[in-house]
């Protein structure tokens, strides 16, 4: 806005995302990661931004940025899979490559498009960063009180709740073991164990709650329960390296999203669409969720969400009438994306919608309100139903393969923190197939072995309390 540039609107809000990732990472991984991120941001936007600056005519003109965005859809999805980013995944990098590819650029911009992506994840990184100056364990002390959270509130329920709310604090506490990595051996690491004797033993929960008194701030954290301290936990190197030689249960995924992308951008342009990146935007949101169910139901929530975000878009886009209040409505849909979307993605997709709508009237002023609404709903509806068809067609053989592979691996261990790595491998790769269980016998089958796994884990962690003269019996 100050260089009267709203070009690089767009490339700045992208590189700024890669604040996305790794928010519950430790501060030491969360700037490597940021970076990273920052890096793949900055390929996207360019390969987007070189697309459109080539001289193509006809159906190249549509062909080359279609392939442009469906390499990249198909790269992150894979990249971040094998990573294991979490949310927003391989959803930004996509978003970045479409957008830039729509733009009205000159070859001689593609230097400032990458300087402002760099400089924009250079400060997010530094901000995101910056707290750990503060409160050095401060991610640490967040996941061990979720996961204490999430283990004193499994006594609160019966029947399918109580399961479910066994369930939300294994993967808490999976989480938080994933944090600590190395640290495990210091007195956070000494809590989280005794929170998972809690859970799976029916020791005292009584530290605990006297526990997270503590957490909060830069208080001294109390020396945990007697009880076995676990041997640090390394982080995983070379996941990428590692997938790439793996079962190919991460490559269909990608391949998914390619597919997906590349089809339903050939499409918009067919039936004339204008903004025909948003049906590649909406395939590879919906296409980011384990299974074709999941892929059906937030396919479901994103039509939803993108019909309701469309009409609140379309007051926020008359309301700015000018740079000032554009800004800040775009700050604001920011602002809502990253407060929504965790906690309910309908809810983050009307505020994304709104944010797509109005980056589109930042860089390209004048743009019709109308044909914004028509096109932001007709291609939505295009990439959903592109996304559930490839999901459904597209089928995962690989991912029996992985999960066969976790079940044997699941019968040779013997020691708690092996048995849990595996017990979160095993869920994974039932995940892939929890909506082929009716033509496979694997994902049934694999429920049993993994709650027998749990029950193996109580027994494990049960004879390190006895060993040592800790009262209390496992829990059934």
């Amino acid at each position: 806005m100050a260089t009267d540039v709203p070009l690089l609107a767009a490339p700045a809000t992208f590189g700024a995302l890669a604040t996305l990732y790794g928010r519950h990472e430790t501060y030491t991984r969360r700037w490597r990661t940021q970076a990273w991120t920052g890096l793949g941001l900055l390929l996207a936007v360019l390969a987007g931004a070189t697309s459109a600056v080539l001289p193509l005519a006809g159906w190249a003109d549509v062909l080359v940025p279609a392939l442009v965005v469906a390499v990249v859809a198909a790269v992150a999805k894979f990249v971040t899979d094998a990573v294991r980013t979490g949310p927003p995944a391989g959803l930004i990098p996509v978003f970045a490559a479409g957008t830039l590819s729509a733009e009205p650029l000159r070859a001689s911009d593609l230097p400032a498009v990458a300087a402002v992506t760099v400089a924009c994840a250079a400060f997010g990184v530094a901000l995101s960063c910056a707290a750990g100056l503060h409160r050095p364990d401060g991610p640490e002390r967040r996941a061990v009180a979720r996961a204490v959270g999430a283990v004193l509130a499994t006594g609160r329920g019966t029947g399918l709740g109580e399961a479910a709310a066994r369930h939300r604090a294994t993967v808490a506490v999976h989480a938080a073991w994933d944090v600590l990595g190395p640290r495990a051996a210091g007195p956070l690491g000494g809590w989280l164990a005794h929170a998972e004797r809690v859970l799976h033993t029916g020791a005292p929960d009584r530290p605990l709650r006297l526990l997270l008194a503590a957490l909060p701030g830069r208080r001294p954290v109390p020396a945990p329960p007697a009880g076995p301290v676990p041997a640090p936990h390394p982080w995983p190197r070379r996941r990428v390296l590692a997938a790439l030689r793996g079962t190919g249960h991460l490559r269909v995924p990608a391949l998914r999203v390619g597919l997906a992308c590349a089809g339903v951008v050939l499409l918009a342009a067919a039936l004339g669409l204008g903004h025909v990146y948003w049906a590649a935007v909406g395939a590879a949101a919906v296409l980011q969720s384990p299974s074709a169910g999941v892929t059906v139901q937030r396919g479901v929530q994103r039509g939803v969400g993108t019909v309701v975000g469309v009409l609140l878009a379309a007051g926020l886009v008359t309301l700015a009438t000018d740079d000032v209040r554009l800004w800040l409505l775009t700050v604001l849909c920011m602002f809502a994306v990253e407060f929504c979307m965790p906690r309910n993605y309908a809810l983050g997709t009307v505020a994304i919608t709104g944010l797509s709508l109005l980056l589109t009237r930042l860089g390209t002023s004048g743009t019709g309100l109308g044909g914004l609404v028509l096109d932001r709903l007709a291609d939505t509806a295009l990439g959903v139903a592109a996304a559930v068809v490839v999901a459904v067609v597209v089928r995962n053989r690989s991912a029996v393969r992985a999960l066969d592979g976790a079940l044997a691996d699941l019968g040779s261990a013997h020691d708690p923190a092996t048995l849990r790595a595996r017990l979160v491998a095993v869920a994974e790769a039932r995940a892939r197939l929890a909506d082929d269980d009716w033509r496979l016998p694997a994902p049934r089958s694999a429920l049993e072995s993994e709650r027998d796994g749990y029950r193996r884990l109580g027994d494990l962690l049960g004879a390190d309390r006895a060993d040592r003269g800790t009262p209390g019996a496992p829990r059934p």
